[in-house]
């Protein structure tokens, strides 16, 4: 490990990715926060009329849906935020090597190196193609 550095990440850029990560979880609050919730759920005094009832409920449902992808995103924010305060910001928790400095620009929040990140997304693929071919 060089001088100055935790886990392959700089002191100056762990500061910095700490302050982008707090930007994106204020952001996220925010959005969370506002009127636009009570705009989205909001069905007035008087009930819609019948017809409009399918378009108003895929409404409520993307906005809905939007929300909990929010959540989850803000949750992950919260976990990176304590893995630069427990020193282990930047190391893949699966092979223990650093993550790259471009993954971590591009997602500030990511747990996992590339290689691990792809592995794991692919285990349930690969459970479902297994399962398929037993069905039969």
């Amino acid at each position: 490990m060089t001088k100055g550095t935790t886990n392959g990440v700089t002191k100056a850029q762990i500061k910095q990715f700490r302050t982008v990560l707090e930007a994106k979880a204020e952001e996220i609050q925010t959005s969370l926060g506002s009127s636009k919730a009570a705009k989205a759920l909001d069905r007035g005094e008087d009930p819609p009329a019948l017809e409009d009832l399918p378009v108003q409920s895929h409404e409520e449902w993307i906005f809905l849906n939007r929300n909990n992808i929010d959540v989850m995103l803000l949750r992950e924010i919260e976990e990176a935020l304590v893995r630069v305060d427990d020193g282990g910001y930047g190391i893949c928790p699966e092979c223990n090597d650093p993550i790259s400095i471009k993954r971590l620009q591009a997602v500030p929040w990511a747990l996992y190196c590339v290689t691990c990140q792809e592995e794991l997304s692919e285990e349930p693929q690969e459970r479902r193609r297994r399962e398929r071919s037993y069905s039969y």
